[in-house]
């Protein structure tokens, strides 16, 4: 039977339908124009909508995609949030232009999306990697995807839903863990990732400490900054962003209490305009929020210290207090990390000691508490980690003669 039609929209033939689909507060009904390829496509239509109203969906959205959904969520809900966390956001925005915006899992329609597609996605991305533009340089970069990466965009992809469930645009969130297997290769990763940690350490032997620490005596009329950071960093092992975000009232007579992070984030004017600076954030795990202790004869050179940051501070108009940075620039703004680790690089080379990162201050903290017979879980408090099993690769690069050791307590069995 031919397709009927009654009415011409843009000059294409429809079948058009009225339904009253509710009331208004006086009681008057609301009515809504149906166009459909033929009378029964027209039906299904308004079948399709009314469903949706009696199920409480947001049927005007029926048509949203992921990637325009999102960056509503992204640049209209989050970004003005007054509980968005600057790096949680810059992590959810970036999953989004790098894995959802102008791909095809970004043209899935909001409502009704079901796991099958997230799933095949994450097998290809961990199967094949992805082309990526650099921000930068602007040249396209073909990348590899880690689980741990496919479980942070799983996440990004989860938040977004459960926002659209409770705006009423979908009735269930397709990634929750429930529905999603995180792809990997279960059988060996483990090892491989616990070996490279083991090789990452590198922790500066006695010798180097002794000619590291020989030349960081404070010196009067002096700037101290690098010198009184890195004494304290190798008192205390914080991460770089800890250190540098150390404010007065945090440092006390022989404990450092650690409250926040300097971290350079990315900060949204709107959705295309955008700016970096460093902020102090709160740390990412609650294990991070800690207080660790430190030699107490090293706070004479801290007092001394402070003096003179409150002539720096005076000179540039401002008071040190209590809210007040301990490490900064001559213009009291807070030190760029690049910049550290370049003065980093220039002062192990003056020391003819060869490179290894910031980071091998902390290294070298960890493993030398550990020489001296610290306890393995007093190590992870001081540390902040969240884990033991983290601690534990410090623990396996102290003494890795003692597996071979504790094999030996069973040579008995051999006649």
């Amino acid at each position: 039977m031919a397709k009927k039609y009654n009415c011409i929209k843009n000059g294409i033939p429809y079948y058009r339908k009225t339904k009253t689909i509710g009331h208004d507060i006086k009681g008057n009904p609301i009515k809504k124009e149906f166009y459909g390829d033929g009378e029964k496509d027209c039906d299904k239509q308004i079948e399709e909508y009314m469903n949706n109203i009696s199920l409480g969906l947001t049927v005007d959205a029926s048509k949203l995609t992921i990637e325009q959904g999102m960056h509503i969520w992204l640049f209209d809900v989050l970004l003005y949030s007054k509980n968005k966390k600057s790096a949680s956001f810059e992590k959810h925005e970036c999953n989004f232009r790098n894995y959802i915006k102008d791909r095809k899992i970004g043209g899935i329609r909001v409502q009704g999306a079901i796991a099958r597609p997230f799933q095949i996605y994450y097998n290809e991305l961990y199967k094949n990697g992805i082309n990526i533009v650099m921000p930068n340089s602007q040249k396209t970069k073909h990348l590899s995807v880690s689980s741990s990466k496919i479980f942070d965009l799983n996440k990004t992809l989860r938040s977004f839903f459960s926002w659209c469930v409770k705006m009423h645009y979908t009735l269930d969130n397709p990634c929750t863990l429930s529905n999603i297997e995180i792809p990997g290769n279960a059988d060996g990763e483990e090892d491989e990732v616990e070996d490279e940690l083991v090789n990452n350490i590198q922790a500066f032997n006695d010798d180097e400490v002794k000619t590291i620490m020989a030349n960081l005596k404070y010196m009067p009329f002096k700037d101290n900054t690098f010198n009184i950071a890195i004494q304290l960093d190798f008192l205390t092992g914080l991460r770089l962003g800890e250190l540098l975000g150390l404010k007065k009232k945090f440092v006390q007579k022989n404990v450092v209490k650690v409250r926040n992070t300097l971290k350079n984030v990315k900060i949204y004017d709107n959705s295309d305009d955008w700016h970096r600076e460093y902020k102090l954030i709160r740390p990412k795990s609650k294990s991070s929020i800690r207080d660790v202790f430190f030699a107490q004869k090293f706070y004479k050179s801290l007092k001394l210290y402070f003096k003179e940051q409150e002539l720096k501070w005076k000179k540039n108009g401002l008071n040190f207090d209590d809210e007040s940075l301990i490490f900064t620039t001559q213009t009291c703004k807070p030190i760029e990390m690049s910049n550290f680790r370049r003065s980093w690089r220039r002062f192990l080379k003056k020391l003819n000691i060869g490179y290894k990162k910031p980071h091998s201050i902390r290294d070298t903290y960890a493993t030398t508490l550990i020489r001296k017979g610290a306890k393995i879980h007093n190590v992870k408090e001081l540390l902040g980690h969240s884990s033991i099993i983290i601690t534990e690769k410090y623990y396996l690069s102290v003494f890795p003669e003692d597996k071979s050791k504790t094999a030996e307590l069973i040579k008995d069995l051999i006649s």
